[in-house]
């Protein structure tokens, strides 16, 4: 009894300094994680991630409390090396990715392959959390072809407009598509509602990259589609109903049409897939 008492002790010592050690070493990361999802749109969702997860890992916490034989300190020293590469050479984005596999890795040292294996997703799932490298680059990208998409969407309903840059010109007034505008937003908050419909959806793992490889293309067109609409409101019934359009209800539309797409892709995946068992 006295023995069982003391391992439960030492074990919690032990979760106590890995806990302290942790937050002493990623103290830094936090706070940069705090203030992008404070200041970046795309990245506003970030405060829920970490419950996600943990949610994700409460789930099979049974994992957790036995060993397996099967342990290795490669991944845990693969996280090291790999943040302090991230401090040495100022990279804050290297130096929190590196809290993904460190947290495996500390799984995989201690209590073995299963755990590791099986809390995989929970703990990658994270990386939802900290924001992507070269966003600018990115978003400037989307600003042109979403500026390229609606304009061909306004000529297949008759509205004349022309582009240049990230700019299009519609009888005399200048619509200038803004980061804002780009769908980079949507498109991170997109494709981590799709993971983690992926993870907890039993299709095949075919028919979940197929989903995944589509979100962004859906994501784009329909981002398009909004701005095109918007030209085509304010050709008709003047730019001001047509910005009110854009800034009210243009993104929500946008959003749940974007979803809708995604889900109704999904049911198609499903339908194939079942057609072509029964024949």
């Amino acid at each position: 009894m006295r023995s069982a008492t003391m391992r439960i002790e030492k074990k919690r010592i032990w979760l106590a300094v890995l806990t302290i050690t942790t937050l002493l070493l990623y103290i830094g990361s936090f706070e940069w994680l705090l203030r992008s999802w404070l200041t970046m749109d795309a990245y506003s969702h970030g405060f829920l991630i970490p419950f996600v997860s943990g949610f994700l890992v409460w789930q099979k916490r049974n994992l957790l409390h036995e060993a397996s034989s099967r342990r290795s300190p490669l991944l845990f020293i693969g996280a090291v090396l790999l943040y302090l590469a991230g401090q040495l050479t100022g990279a804050v984005f290297i130096a929190t990715l590196s809290l993904i596999p460190f947290l495996l890795g500390l799984i995989l040292l201690f209590k073995g392959y299963e755990a590791a294996r099986g809390l995989a997703f929970p703990i990658s799932f994270l990386i939802f959390a900290i924001p992507l490298p070269a966003v600018d680059l990115a978003t400037l990208t989307l600003q042109s072809v979403s500026t390229i998409l609606a304009t061909a969407i306004s000529h297949l309903a008759g509205v004349e407009s022309s582009f240049e840059g990230c700019q299009i010109l519609l009888d005399g007034t200048i619509f200038e598509i803004a980061p804002a505008c780009s769908g980079f937003n949507s498109i991170i908050s997109l494709y981590t509602i799709v993971t983690l419909l992926s993870y907890l959806i039993p299709d095949p793992l075919m028919d979940k990259v197929i989903l995944f490889a589509a979100t962004l293309p859906i994501a784009i067109f329909t981002n398009g589609l909004r701005i095109g609409i918007t030209l085509i409101v304010a050709s008709r019934y003047g730019v001001e109903t047509g910005m009110k359009y854009f800034h009210g209800w243009g993104g929500l539309t946008f959003y749940i049409t974007a979803l809708l797409s995604i889900f109704a892709l999904l049911g198609c995946i499903r339908w194939t897939r079942k057609i072509s068992t029964e024949q």
